[in-house]
């Protein structure tokens, strides 16, 4: 079903709709946010590096903007003009959304063949930290280097950043393209953001 309103949404909740429409209404609220999703993952795979990059931040403040509470700012840089961030989300912790998270992170976006290394994380934990954050994602398409269960490389760098008090959450591009709806970016965050606690370090499962 296609050209649903904001109406026909919300008169789900409040009984206007019967159930049968309701579950297509759902259905197609999916189905559009996967061929979303689809449509900026094809977009981040051809191009130059910069147009790679570009569309892949556009995905990740998509994904973002879809979550119940979240408001996101791009591309600003400091007043030195030395540090750019991807993406500053303001989260209000609606009870759907972000509720486990602070209400103010950063998100670097790296669409990268190759894991990102612990000198480019190392950046970016000094970068939350100058902007005063306490959480990072680091959407990271290839990943990271080094090995979770040893700590080695840009892990080491996560359990530093850990001890400093800064919690780094890195997601995939295998993980976003296993998005169904928003709520499973939620899922995805929350679930990282308590493997950090009990593993002591970045841990993606």
């Amino acid at each position: 079903m296609q050209g649903q309103s904001i109406h026909d949404v919300r008169s789900i909740h409040s009984g206007s709709v019967q159930p049968r429409e309701a579950s297509s209404v759902k259905r197609s609220a999916i189905t559009l946010f996967q061929a979303r999703v689809g449509a900026y993952l094809g977009r981040a795979a051809h191009g130059t590096s910069h147009r790679r990059g570009r569309h892949y931040e556009n995905l990740l403040a998509y994904l973002l903007s879809s979550v119940p509470g979240c408001v996101v700012k791009r591309n600003t840089l400091n007043a030195y003009g030395t540090e750019e961030v991807d993406i500053a989300v303001a989260n209000s912790k609606a009870t759907a959304g972000l509720h486990m998270l602070p209400e103010l992170f950063l998100v670097e976006c790296k669409n990268w063949s190759h894991p990102v290394d612990s000198t480019t994380l190392g950046y970016f934990v000094n970068v939350i930290a100058d902007r005063g954050c306490r959480t990072g994602i680091l959407a990271a398409a290839g990943g990271i280097t080094g090995d979770q269960t040893h700590r080695t490389r840009a892990y080491a760098i996560g359990a530093a950043a850990l001890i400093r008090g800064i919690r780094i959450l890195v997601i995939t591009a295998d993980d976003l393209r296993a998005m169904r709806r928003p709520t499973d970016l939620v899922k995805l965050l929350h679930e990282r953001d308590l493997a950090l606690t009990a593993y002591g370090s970045i841990h993606l499962g």
